[in-house]
């Protein structure tokens, strides 16, 4: 098996980190109101039909896909990242997941937007709105990010016992009675709370979050398995 695929030494430290960061930039977020002019048309100069979060989150992840982050199949972006260049001279890299588009990015930021109108104090301040967007950016990169590794860890599970993964036909399921660790779930809950309770931030809130987070990353793996098996149809 590659490497990468590594649960215990390569995954589930770097789920972890990306566990912190989220926390961080939701306490972050919470420190300024609402400002619900940024998810909506009307602030970008000269872009009088696109939000400044989508706005903002293009640029963003324009900036990345030069750096070829988009040209990993671990990865999916929000926004159309297909015609930006890439400026690093290289071999183009091999990916340890196959290529499976996830297309999550409006249900991340739907249920990211929400959280906001309903955890960040009510009003606007104009002040803000730029330190606002750019904590929108990070959580919602980040959230990606969390949700779409699934691929990966799915990818993982699929080559410990591809066999059994064929067996169940792509029935969900049976899919998630052999992928679903609760005992790991548990540990992910335990660590948001940790990590809230270091950075001041509301448990409960957090808690919620990385359920969401788990039952979307579940969803993730057992469509990404359900190709797999496809694939494996397909090939006899």
């Amino acid at each position: 098996m590659d490497d990468r695929l590594d649960l215990r030494s390569k995954l589930r430290p770097g789920l972890d980190l990306l566990a912190n960061e989220i926390i961080i930039t939701l306490k972050k977020r919470t420190r300024f109101q609402i400002n619900p002019e940024i998810y909506r048309p009307g602030l970008v100069v000269g872009h009088p039909d696109i939000s400044l979060l989508d706005f903002e989150l293009a640029r963003t992840e324009r900036f990345h896909a030069e750096l070829g982050r988009y040209a990993y199949t671990r990865y999916d972006s929000f926004s159309d990242v297909g015609d930006v260049p890439l400026i690093i001279k290289r071999r183009p890299p091999q990916s340890p997941t196959h290529n499976y588009p996830t297309q999550m990015g409006s249900q991340i930021r739907a249920h990211y937007v929400d959280w906001v109108h309903s955890h960040c104090e009510p009003g606007s301040d104009s002040d803000t709105w730029g330190e606002s967007v750019s904590a929108d950016v990070v959580v919602m990169m980040s959230l990606a990010e969390r949700i779409t590794m699934g691929k990966v860890v799915a990818e993982s599970k699929f080559q410990e016992d591809a066999e059994a993964y064929r067996e169940t036909g792509g029935d969900p399921d049976r899919i998630c009675d052999l992928l679903v660790n609760s005992q790991r779930e548990s540990e992910v809950i335990e660590l948001a709370r940790h990590l809230a309770r270091i950075y001041e931030f509301d448990e409960d809130q957090a808690a919620a979050m990385f359920e969401w987070i788990i039952r979307t990353t579940i969803f993730v793996e057992v469509s990404y398995l359900q190709m797999r098996i496809r694939e494996g149809r397909d090939e006899t």
